[in-house]
């Protein structure tokens, strides 16, 4: 495979939502890999209800608003909650974040990647079990974003 085959894969993923790519043939093996820190999207009040099982239990109701944010993954790998595991974890339900703060790591291809957060808020919801595989888009945290 030459660097202009390369190019051309480049240019093809740079048009689509494909994050990952990864060739090999009998020349050799090429990965490509592109995204963002983190993905945030705005949630509805039904779409929170509709948010899957949550190891961590919500705040009351009330404490739902329209300013709810969920931060999701920017990669496929694996969820942890703290640095090391008898370490204690970066964030919990209640805590108060500001912006840049770090909420989790994703281990992806033995390389550690904070998630930051975006914005200043408190954390409604952990959604994802520590040590659990997460993969690229799924809801990791409801944020409550402060005004």
């Amino acid at each position: 495979m030459d660097i202009k085959d390369i190019k051309n894969i480049y240019k093809f993923l740079r048009e689509t939502d494909i994050v990952e790519f990864e060739l090999e043939g009998p020349d050799g093996k090429v990965r490509l890999k592109r995204g963002s820190a983190y993905q945030i999207k705005e949630v509805s009040t039904a779409e929170q209800g509709e948010a899957k099982s949550e190891p961590q239990k919500e705040e009351p109701a009330a404490a739902r608003a329209d300013n709810i944010k969920v931060v999701t993954s920017p990669m496929v790998g694996t969820f942890y909650r703290s640095s090391a595991p008898d370490a204690a974890a970066f964030v919990e339900v209640g805590s108060v974040v500001k912006k840049s703060q770090t909420l989790c790591i994703i281990e992806a291809m033995k390389l550690m990647n904070e998630v930051e957060c975006e914005f200043n808020g408190k954390v409604v919801s952990i959604l994802v079990e520590n040590g659990q595989p997460v993969e690229y888009g799924e809801p990791l945290f409801h944020i409550e974003v402060s005004k």
